[in-house]
């Protein structure tokens, strides 16, 4: 004990000066600034980290002379983004009990406005163009901060030229108002003289080679360097691709490009995917999503050759209301993004399937198994695709495999996809049209078609604020009333009701019919059409609010399917903005009969 007696000393003053470190830590206490005409205390309190803790979440903001600093700063920053080119900001603090109190003191001097722009020495592009990328804005105020921060931009806009040696300068005349003088010596155009390929170990050159979109001699592009790189990441072969550019010492208008490379080191990889998965109830329209987990087997490279095998299985609990039957999914791909030297990225599928339907709790699971190939084309991010292909399959819902329907279809699934985030979006838009044409030349149980378009648009009016829209229609054609013995197999046919649809009603449930048996079961039809509108905004921490305007309606016939027949719900939701996806709570009531009302649990946003 004698000889751990110093060490508990120790131990002791390290907890006590560690404590009376902590008592002597400077929390913000309040901020003010002074002598602000043209901008509210709010506003220019956005622009600074130093602030006062809040109340509600229980924090505390630490005191620290650097961020004063660089608060400061930010302030003037802000100033001469609007034009105040003259203004000081002074900073200081007064400390009592620990507590400080932060004050900065502006003078703002005189807003400068944009009076002309003039641009001198340019050729490959257009002034309006130059003016764009650089927000200038004649009558609007002087901004060079903005200037300084969108030089990257034409930077970029001269290399798709070829132009990578330009050279920029700006010079500016103030005096009531500002006026600019844009500098620009292009130099001479660029050409791309020699090409290696580096960081290889597994794969030869020429596989890489093969995925360039230039060649010895061509004007140096960015877009086609871009190209390239998009194209050897999407091959899954490598986790990092760069593309390199070397001037010649001797020539300004020669470059030799690198393509250095980084191949993924574990071939073979095993992966546990606990969360939230979604479910495709009717194939290519994923409009359920449950928890649960998936086991993931990925190996980019099986038996030595260019081919990259997937393999997963997965248990799912649907979070709609009555799907209480867990899910359960397998399936085995085989892709290869060139296959036989041939730019047509190719995949095999193999899957199977078993789930009970919606509100048939006593019947059996439907199981379904099958066989799909699909020539797949991706830009834009990997969001954007075209998905040409095939499908043969099989499903069954009796205990002993007696009413196998067997189905083949040649589908085309295209989606644009040009959000700025795919799971938080403020603007862009999403078009997905999807046709089946099932049975014809291809045989099988069942010959129609299957179209359906479904276009998004997202606007943030204001800050923080997104209002988003959809329209979605669908039409069947070629259906015959003898399909509808099997009509409780969730396939086919256009449903609505639930938290992706109108709100208002339960899953599936818009229109239903009794069987023989007593059961109540969704009632499909061969035409759809859904609208939905919501508003978006944050409340505060990571809480959220929608406010949404449904509407829908299907039927036997699309001519029968008009604007003013469409049923309407309204509603509100709150959200929990979480970094993997927002999880939503949303209530929904009908225009017409408020007492049709209905919760819906969510995860990710309607549409």
């Amino acid at each position: 004990m004698r000889k751990l007696r110093p060490f508990l000393w120790v131990a002791i003053a390290a907890t006590i000066s560690l404590c009376a470190q902590k008592s002597n830590t400077r929390t913000i206490n309040s901020v003010l600034i002074i002598g602000h005409h043209s901008f509210s205390q709010r506003k220019l309190l956005e622009q600074i980290q130093l602030k006062p803790g809040s109340f509600l979440l229980f924090s505390r903001v630490e005191f620290d002379r650097r961020l004063l600093k660089l608060d400061a700063i930010s302030l003037k920053n802000y100033y001469h983004s609007n034009g105040f080119l003259e203004v000081a900001v002074k900073d200081s603090f007064s400390v009592i009990n620990d507590k400080v109190d932060i004050f900065f003191i502006i003078e703002e001097g005189k807003q400068y406005y944009l009076n002309s722009v003039s641009i001198i020495g340019l050729r490959s592009l257009k002034e309006k163009e130059v003016k764009s990328l650089l927000d200038l804005k004649t009558g609007s105020p002087y901004n060079p901060v903005q200037i300084n921060t969108n030089q990257a931009l034409l930077n970029e806009a001269f290399e798709e030229k070829g132009k990578l040696f330009y050279q920029f300068d700006i010079k500016q005349e103030v005096q009531d108002s500002v006026n600019i003088t844009i500098l620009i010596n292009e130099g001479p155009d660029v050409y791309i003289h020699h090409t290696w390929v580096s960081g290889l170990e597994l794969i030869d050159s020429n596989y890489v080679r093969k995925e360039f979109s230039f060649k010895k001699g061509d004007l140096f592009e960015k877009n086609l360097m871009d190209k390239t790189k998009r194209a050897l990441l999407q091959s899954g072969f490598f986790s990092s691709v760069s593309l390199i550019t070397h001037p010649l010492a001797n020539s300004d208008s020669l470059v030799n490009i690198e393509v250095r490379m980084k191949e993924f080191r574990n071939r073979g990889e095993l992966e546990l995917e606990p969360g939230y998965e979604i479910i495709e109830y009717v194939p290519g329209v994923n409009s359920l999503v449950g928890l649960g987990g998936s086991v993931h087997w990925l190996d980019r490279m099986i038996f030595g050759s260019k081919n990259r095998f997937d393999a997963r299985g997965s248990v799912v609990m649907p979070s709609e209301e009555g799907f209480v039957y867990p899910r359960f999914s397998v399936d085995m791909k085989i892709s290869n993004h060139r296959p036989f030297l041939l730019r047509l990225p190719t995949q095999v599928k193999v899957f199977y399937q078993q789930f009970k339907n919606f509100g048939d709790e006593e019947g059996p699971y439907v199981r379904r198994f099958g066989l799909e190939y699909a020539n797949i084309f991706r830009w834009n991010r990997q969001r954007s695709f075209l998905d040409i292909g095939f499908r043969f399959e099989l499903f069954d819902e009796s205990d002993v495999f007696k009413d196998q329907i067997e189905q083949r279809n040649f589908s085309i699934h295209l989606q644009q996809d040009n959000r700025d985030n795919p799971v938080y979006p403020s603007k862009g838009n999403v078009i997905i049209f999807r046709m089946d044409a099932f049975g014809g030349w291809l045989k099988g149980n069942r010959t129609y078609t299957k179209y359906d378009l479904d276009l998004r648009q997202y606007v943030s009016p204001i800050k923080n604020v997104t209002v988003a829209g959809r329209i979605n229609v669908g039409l069947i054609t070629g259906w015959s009333d003898d399909y509808d013995h099997y009509e409780t197999v969730l396939f086919e046919k256009f449903y609505l009701g639930g938290s992706n649809t109108l709100r208002a009603w339960k899953p599936l449930q818009f229109m239903t019919y009794q069987t023989e048996y007593g059961s109540t079961l969704p009632l499909g039809k061969t035409s759809k059409m859904l609208t939905n509108w919501e508003v978006r905004f944050p409340l505060f921490w990571k809480l959220g609010m929608v406010l949404f305007y449904d509407g829908g309606q299907i039927s036997d016939s699309f001519q029968t399917v008009q604007w003013k027949d469409l049923q309407w719900n309204r509603g509100v939701g709150i959200t929990i903005n979480l970094p993997f996806a927002p999880i939503r709570v949303d209530y929904g009531e009908s225009i017409e009969n408020p007492n049709l009302n209905k919760i819906h649990f969510g995860i990710l946003y309607s549409f």
